[in-house]
């Protein structure tokens, strides 16, 4: 049981850490949308109610944008910008 909850542990932790600044977290309603089909039959992946919520790619989890956990790997944001 402590292997299971090991793996689905996420906490609140400093702005520094979270999730929505981590290079495994996507927040685009796009991918979000094709992720969760039928999302679009009750809302949108541009919902208010999502705020800044997203997937983590490694641990394949939808989660809060303020969340963090032992996999963070923070975002290279110059590497962002080059790829678009």
């Amino acid at each position: 049981m402590n292997k299971i909850l090991e793996h689905i542990q996420f906490t609140q932790n400093a702005a520094g850490s979270q999730c929505k600044q981590c290079n495994h977290f996507e927040n685009d309603p796009d991918i979000i949308e094709k992720t969760f089909k039928g999302l679009t039959t009750l809302s949108s992946g541009y919902a208010s109610v999502r705020a800044g919520d997203g997937l983590c790619n490694l641990l394949n989890r939808y989660l809060s944008s303020k969340d963090s956990c032992a996999n963070f790997s923070p975002l290279n944001l110059n590497s962002q910008i080059k790829s678009r």
